[in-house]
């Protein structure tokens, strides 16, 4: 059991120090560089509204809002008609299941007709109807036109990532295989520990492979989860609200975990003469970023197309509870946005 562990676990634990050691300065500007442009890749992608928003006669318009941002500035009119001279207009805008607009303190309708909603919630979510009576300079004739929107809240998602990496093991039946999971389970942890996380050995399976020129060869397959520890993330808030970054705490786990094993090859390579029983296989460390949305929210690459990357508020006839990453149905759901499918 010594020489095991001094002979194979060495790599594993050597290491550690040199990852935790890392320039946190370096590490924070290479982080925060990889937030950004992942927020900004996502914002490009999911169309995220700014200036003016015009009807169509054509169908309802759907217009994506992230939550507790202005709206953008939502017309009464269509291309043509901001073209046209009108006389005596007269605007009247509808919320969500008849509400008048005027009664919210939120919401704001100008003169020509145009409407914004400051601090967008999850619940003004729904159809927005503005009727508009004109004259034209042309037929003095009376007429009307009703143009109709659809406003969806939406948040960036929240990711976490999953690791995947491969060891060579000298069999898969060997007492050695859990004693090194162990110790590896244990590094991990002391790794990101301060960061509000802990990383769990998802999954763990042995396979024989026959491969070319080298014969009968034994492998780990490995999958690691990242998990946040909310109650320790919101110690930390309270202690200093700049250090609580949840975005930039993943990041840097990330980085530790990628810097671990990066490490473990290298001195892979520096050895001279017999391999150890266990060891990381060079190249097969995958790093997969798994999205997540809070509850009421989901993405939905068909129906959502102009904001494929967001979590969208759930429409009426779905709910989300937890942290998935999609809505599911849900015939009782009657609200945009609801976390819990009620069923008798």
């Amino acid at each position: 059991s010594e020489s095991f562990s001094a002979g194979v676990c060495d790599a594993v634990l050597n290491c550690l120090q040199t990852c935790l050691n890392l320039s946190d300065a370096n590490i924070k500007a290479a982080a925060t560089g990889e937030v950004w442009w992942q927020v900004n890749r996502m914002l490009q992608n999911s169309l995220a509204m700014h200036g003016k928003v015009l009807g169509s006669e054509d169908g309802t318009v759907r217009i994506y809002i992230r939550v507790n941002e202005n709206s953008p500035h939502i017309l009464c009119a269509t291309a043509k008609l901001r073209n046209t001279e009108l006389m005596d207009p007269e605007f009247s805008w509808q919320g969500p299941n008849g509400r008048d607009l005027a009664q919210n303190d939120d919401t704001r309708v100008s003169l020509t007709g145009t409407l914004s909603i400051e601090r967008f919630q999850k619940e003004y979510s729904g159809e927005y109807t503005c009727i508009m009576f004109f004259y034209t300079s042309e037929t003095k004739a009376l007429q009307s036109l009703t143009l109709k929107y659809l406003l969806y809240a939406y948040q960036q998602p929240n990711y976490t990532y999953e690791f995947q990496a491969q060891y060579h093991v000298a069999n898969c039946l060997s007492a050695n295989n859990n004693l090194f999971l162990d110790k590896l389970h244990t590094a991990l942890n002391q790794l990101v520990s301060g960061l509000a996380y802990v990383i769990s050995i998802y999954k763990s399976d042995c396979h024989m492979l026959k491969v070319p020129l080298a014969g009968i060869q034994y492998e780990l397959f490995l999958t690691f989860k990242v998990h946040l520890k909310e109650e320790q993330l919101e110690r930390i808030c309270k202690q200093n609200s700049a250090d609580c970054n949840h975005n930039l705490r993943l990041e840097k786990a990330r980085h530790r975990m990628q810097e671990f094993f990066g490490k473990q090859a290298d001195i892979l390579h520096q050895i001279n003469g017999s391999l150890p029983l266990i060891y990381y296989i060079d190249g097969t460390l995958q790093v997969i970023r798994i999205d997540r949305c809070n509850p009421g929210y989901g993405k939905d690459r068909r129906k959502h197309m102009e904001c494929s990357g967001c979590c969208v508020v759930c429409s009426p006839g779905s709910y989300s509870g937890d942290h998935r990453v999609s809505c599911l149905p849900c015939a009782s759901a009657v609200k945009y946005g609801e976390t819990d499918c009620k069923t008798e």
